[in-house]
């Protein structure tokens, strides 16, 4: 008896009032959109719960929910669905869009109600058709290839002579035969000798920057060289290494050839400075 009495006296939530203006019931076809509106009255202090309000999604195969958005009233909160239909009867078919539940503030729930149409056919199946049902056919417009096509040729064309142009700047074929570029052709040969003995290699060398000096090129001749052709200047210290070293190999009993991969980096950046590339 005292329990009864105690759950007597505890205070009971206040229920929520919910008021629904469905979309009507006829007259509804194949891609419409249906709009519904639900007012909830709710008591003092207690609101909806955002995350219990359904979210657009495809319902049915033949319905979707397009959005949910809610506005404020003054007794509550005032509910706005967008439905979509996607059903084509054969003939006027009654449809159901169910409903929905909605968690409140204070653990209560309330229920979005659903509501019915009737979804029509777009035609009757029997109906005769004709060619003046069609749309149409678009109007079309010409349009001349020739702006296109003569650009696309000039376009080619600078590409062809930009090509050209990179080849002959860095003695690439046809153009590397060019007799102006003689160290370039003696760090190829110097390439393909691969690992010869570094007397070889220096022998390649005198020979390639004998042709750049226009005859045969000396230790002491190397300022008049650097004079003629001072785009070598950065590498003045190494060719002058270079020559003593040659003079040193020649001239001694002792002397040794050199490194091989010196003369291949020596031969490399003079080849690099004659194309302007250093």
């Amino acid at each position: 008896m005292r329990l009864w009495l105690i759950l007597a006296l505890l205070p009971l939530p206040a229920l929520a009032e919910v008021t629904a203006d469905n979309p009507r019931l006829h007259g509804w076809w194949l891609g419409d959109q249906l709009e519904q509106r639900v007012r909830i009255d709710l008591p003092p202090g207690v609101t909806l719960d955002p995350a219990s309000l359904p979210r657009p999604r495809a319902v049915e195969y033949w319905l979707d929910l397009h959005s949910v958005t809610t506005r404020d009233t003054d007794s509550g909160v005032e509910v706005i669905l967008h439905w979509q239909n996607f059903y084509s009867p054969l003939e006027p078919s009654l449809r159901e869009v169910p409903a929905s539940p909605l968690m409140l503030s204070d653990g209560s729930r309330v229920q979005l109600p659903g509501f019915n149409f009737v979804s029509s056919p777009l035609r009757p199946i029997l109906a005769p058709s004709s060619p003046d049902q069609l749309l149409p056919d678009a109007r079309y417009r010409l349009i001349d290839p020739l702006p296109a096509r003569v650009g696309l040729a000039a376009s080619v064309l600078a590409l062809l002579a930009t090509l050209a142009a990179l080849a002959w700047h860095q003695g690439w074929w046809p153009f590397h035969a060019r007799p102006a570029r003689p160290l370039t052709w003696t760090r190829r040969r110097i390439a393909r000798l691969g690992d010869a003995p570094a007397a070889r290699l220096r022998q390649e060398l005198h020979r390639g920057l004998d042709a750049a000096y226009g005859r045969v090129l000396i230790g002491p001749d190397l300022p008049g060289f650097i004079e003629r052709r001072p785009e070598f200047t950065g590498l003045t210290d190494r060719l002058g290494g270079f020559f003593a070293g040659s003079d040193d190999a020649f001239y001694r009993a002792a002397g040794r050839d050199g490194d091989g991969a010196e003369l291949r980096a020596l031969a490399r950046d003079l080849a690099a400075v004659e194309r302007g590339r250093a």
